[in-house]
C-alpha cells in the first residue's frame, strides 16, 4: 500500500509554494489527491520525491519546466535500466549457484 504524505508538510520540507505543487500536478508531473475522509490533499512518497527533485532542478540549477520533464524522463530511464540490470545480475547469481552446487554432489 502506498505511503501518502500531506503536501503541504512536503512543500514546507523542500521550499516549494503549495501553488507551484498543484501547477506541477495540472502539468502531470505529479498527482496530487484529496482522500475522501480527509480535508488535507496527499501525494505518494514517490511523487514526494519527484517534488524534491524538481524543486532542486528549478530552484539550485535554475532549469525550466520543459528542461525538469526531459530530466525526470530521463531519470526515470535510468532508474528502470537500473532495476532490469538488478534483476538480470540476480539471475546470473542464481544460475552461478546452482551451477557450483550441482557440480559438488557427484
Amino acid at each position: 500500500m502506498a505511503r501518502f504524505l500531506k503536501v503541504h508538510e512536503v512543500c514546507v520540507q523542500i521550499h516549494m509554494d503549495e501553488s507551484t505543487a498543484r501547477q506541477l500536478a495540472a502539468e502531470g508531473l505529479v498527482e496530487i489527491r484529496r482522500p475522501t475522509s480527509g480535508v488535507d490533499e496527499v501525494v505518494t512518497a514517490d511523487d514526494a520525491e519527484r517534488l524534491r527533485v524538481i524543486a532542486v532542478l528549478m530552484n539550485e540549477m535554475d532549469v525550466n519546466l520543459a528542461g525538469v520533464e526531459v530530466i525526470l524522463h530521463m531519470r526515470e530511464e535510468l532508474l528502470s535500466m537500473r532495476r532490469q540490470f538488478d534483476e538480470v545480475v540476480a539471475t546470473l547469481v542464481e544460475e552461478m549457484k546452482k551451477e557450483v552446487g550441482g557440480g559438488s554432489g557427484s
